[in-house]
């Protein structure tokens, strides 16, 4: 009996205070919260859906568009294009300095190298080098990502043209109207874009 009774009191303590390490261990994550977004100096026309998400923890936002969502299908292989800006808080104080570009491929498609060349206006030339990228193992095939960041005020420079082609690695996509309209709209709202540029161009 004298044993017996340590050994309990010894399991019993274990059991009362397992659950307090367990719960001061749990990850805390960023809370994204959808939010309205910034105003645009500017009218712009296109279909495109801006998004703008406040992450509560960082107390920041990110917003963000997509200009080309991607398709795979069979032998069509086309990359998605998000196009984003950060800056602290809920609303933009300032221009940000860059705009960062995420490009998304599936297997089998592959960039044969990371650096991005956008192509517009009469043979002008811009290249980024990716600042990092990463694959995902999907439920079917593999995402493959690359970030590239892209001066703002060069992006702005580069949507006054009517022919823009963005490369990487080989893998070509043109900025239709509406997608160049996206983007001035995006800039517009965090005031990268001028106001005296109203525009009121669009295309499909």
């Amino acid at each position: 009996m004298s044993v017996r009774w340590p050994l309990r009191l010894v399991a019993f303590l274990a059991f009362s205070v397992a659950p307090g390490p367990l719960r001061a261990q749990t990850a805390t994550r960023h809370l994204l919260t959808a939010i309205a977004l910034p105003p645009a100096a500017g009218r712009f026309h296109h279909h495109k859906v801006l998004q703008a998400a406040y992450d509560s923890l960082a107390d920041s936002t990110r917003l963000s568009v997509v200009t080309h969502k991607g398709k795979y299908f069979l032998t069509v292989q086309r990359p998605r294009l998000t196009w984003s800006v950060a800056y602290e808080g809920q609303a933009p104080t300032g221009r940000p300095p860059e705009v960062q570009l995420e490009f998304r491929t599936q297997s089998p498609q592959v960039a044969a190298d990371s650096r991005l060349r956008i192509e517009y206006g009469s043979a002008q030339r811009l290249e980024v080098v990716s600042r990092g990228a990463y694959s995902d193992p999907g439920m079917l095939t593999w995402s493959h990502f690359m970030h590239f960041p892209v001066p703002t005020a060069a992006l702005a420079r580069i949507l006054e043209s009517d022919s823009v082609l963005v490369t990487v690695g080989g893998i070509v996509e043109r900025l239709k109207p509406e997608q160049r309209e996206a983007l001035r709209d995006l800039l517009a709202r965090v005031g990268a874009w001028p106001a005296a540029s109203d525009s009121t161009r669009g295309g499909a």
